[in-house]
């Protein structure tokens, strides 16, 4: 046999690994912190190599992170150098099993490892420091404190600080500063609105933060802070609601027209665990209520809830009071808000109650303008029918050419309230009309209009 380049072997000889014989090994850590992620690797080398289906390991999912390929020599032979990343993440010991792995037609087996898994410790070091601590160790359910994370560190090139997150606990970032203290130090501070959304005893657990060392140069690690104990208290009485509020009430009118709306408004300020105005409503006998709007507004560090209602009536009502009740976190009680009731006069009801007090004429005056009464009311009645459907033809028109002209339905909406009650057909459309599309408007426009103009409403 004849080499024609016995160079190029050489060369080949010197940058492939040379083997005597294929094997399988399986490479772990022998220990990690509990939740993080366990990686480990299985090599196998030979001509041909196959790899067992890997899916659990006690009881925790196993996934196939990466595979990789490299040249190697057996018997100066090329052949394959395989290995397979795989990770899991176990929150107790656990034991990688031996792999039964098919290298060129023959079992080999790798031997088994086991692996600790530790708890989240804080790390001690002098050139760097992660560190946890909470304004309120017995806060509510519900009330609002601040947790602060610090890292200090000198002859660190680089670092990440993972976002902590808490079971049973929501989390807001609120500020992040980044300086340089007295000692020469860099200082990382980040402050967290934390709200426990749960009571009883809790730990929060320790936070990572992934540095990149000076010396040795771009050494990596994980460095941990310390953990805290907290005891989450419940409301007193029972109650869902806490902080500290006013709540106020206003109406735009106190006197109105027949069916005319009135518009209430609720205002809720001040700063506690309320999120929104949504279970506030009003129900009043006799008048109906629309929701129209519900906002949200900051003024400072507080919160303002607004929510407004219209109502319409077509005789006196009474708006009345709304109360909460909470836990005032200022004044450490069982607090009660309560607004003001409003008396809405209706001008069509407070007439028909004057009528009723007027004092009724006796018989013998009654039998006196009677017979003179009834030629001058005969008269007037004929001249008043005749009256009447002149200027109910001419009202007619005027109304009808109003309403036609209108475009928009709320203010189409508005024109007809008055007409309400005086046609049971007539309300029916009214009512409908609030739910109706735009495409549905122009004829049920129509109608309405029809009846208020030709069936005697007017």
């Amino acid at each position: 046999m004849t080499v024609k380049n016995p160079g190029s072997m050489i060369f080949l000889l010197f940058c492939i690994p040379l083997e005597l014989y294929a094997w399988v090994q399986t490479t772990a850590p022998k220990e990690i912190v509990k939740t993080e992620t366990l990686e480990f690797r299985v090599v196998a080398k030979g001509f041909h190599v196959t790899f067992p289906m890997i899916e659990y390991i006690d009881g925790y999912v196993v996934q196939n992170v990466k595979t990789l390929h490299e040249a190697t020599l057996i018997h100066a032979k090329k052949a394959d150098k395989v290995t397979k990343i795989y990770s899991l993440t176990p929150t107790e010991d656990v034991t990688l099993p031996a792999f039964s792995i098919k290298v060129d037609g023959k079992v080999e087996k790798t031997q088994p490892l086991h692996v600790k898994v530790k708890k989240r410790t804080q790390t001690h070091s002098p050139d760097y420091k992660l560190s946890m601590n909470i304004s309120n160790t017995t806060p509510m359910v519900g009330e609002k404190f601040l947790l602060h994370v610090m890292l200090v560190s000198k002859n660190v090139e680089d670092y990440t600080v993972e976002t902590p997150r808490f079971n049973d606990f929501a989390l807001q970032e609120i500020s992040d500063k980044e300086y340089e203290n007295n000692k020469g130090e860099w200082v990382e501070e980040l402050s967290y609105e934390i709200i426990a959304q749960k009571s009883g005893p809790f730990v929060l657990n320790p936070i990572k933060a992934a540095i990149e060392l000076s010396t040795p140069k771009y050494a990596k690690r994980n460095i941990y802070s310390n953990a805290l104990r907290l005891e989450v208290k419940k409301i007193p009485n029972n109650l869902t609601v806490m902080g500290s509020y006013k709540l106020n009430a206003s109406v735009n009118v106190k006197h109105v027209q027949k069916n005319q709306p009135v518009q209430l408004t609720l205002s809720l300020q001040g700063e506690g665990n309320i999120n929104n105005f949504d279970d506030i409503n009003i129900s009043i006998e006799g008048a109906t209520v629309y929701e129209k709007s519900t906002k949200k507004l900051h003024r400072g560090e507080e919160e303002i809830y607004q929510k407004s209602f219209e109502i319409v009536s077509d005789k006196n009502f009474t708006i009345p009071s709304v109360s909460l009740e909470y836990f005032d976190i200022k004044e450490q009680r069982v607090k009660e808000i309560t607004t003001q009731a409003f008396a809405i006069h209706v001008e069509d009801a407070v007439l028909e109650e004057r009528t009723k007090k007027k004092q009724r004429t006796t018989m013998m005056e009654k039998a006196v303008y009677f017979l003179s009464g009834v030629f001058v009311t005969l008269f007037l009645v004929y001249m008043y029918q005749v009256l009447k459907n002149t200027r109910k033809t001419d009202k007619q028109k005027r109304i009808k050419k109003e309403l036609q002209s209108i475009g928009d339905k709320e203010k189409f909406l508005k024109k007809v309230v008055p007409y309400l009650g005086k046609n049971r057909s007539l309300d029916r459309l009214v009512y409908t009309l609030e739910n109706v599309e735009n495409s549905e408007f122009k004829q049920l426009k129509k109608e309405i209009i029809r009846y208020i103009c030709e069936e005697d409403i007017l």
